[in-house]
């Protein structure tokens, strides 16, 4: 009778889990591209910031909150006026392998070299902005006040 109770509850429970998942709207993301790189530059300054403090935590965090805007950049820009190819492209070429690293490093708390890949994904993103005539450049956060 237990096992009865047990398969019964466990099915209900994944029947309501479907139900519900099924029936949540989709996130739309409205924002343009500049409006999307502003997010970009907030968790680029505030990874930087906690990076510069010792904060891998939270470092994490927001490298994941900047790979998970980037994808959605990649996934919604496939033309803009400022770029001579789809985002996505950009992306997985410069942007993954070095956000991959920085992953990595920050899982493994190895804060030294969690720096080098943040410096090195600051490159990568003005290289970019350099390469579609953007005057915008990304900062190094990590000798911010310094």
């Amino acid at each position: 009778m237990k096992n009865f109770k047990f398969v019964f509850l466990s099915f209900f429970l994944l029947v309501f889990i479907t139900c519900t998942v099924k029936d949540a709207p989709a996130v739309k993301n409205i924002k343009d591209l500049d409006e999307n790189m502003i997010d970009l530059r907030m968790y680029h300054e505030l990874m930087g910031d906690e990076l510069r403090i010792g904060d891998m935590e939270d470092a994490k965090w927001f490298k994941s909150g900047l790979d998970s805007v980037l994808l959605i950049v990649a996934s919604k820009f496939d033309e803009h006026r400022k770029l001579d190819e789809p985002f996505i492209k950009s992306y997985e070429r410069n942007l993954k392998p070095v956000l991959e690293v920085l992953g990595d490093h920050l899982e493994n708390n190895d804060l030294a070299a969690s720096k080098e890949a943040y410096i090195l994904l600051t490159r990568k993103c003005n290289g970019c902005h350099n390469d579609n005539d953007i005057d915008k450049e990304v900062q190094n956060w990590l000798n911010r006040g310094q």
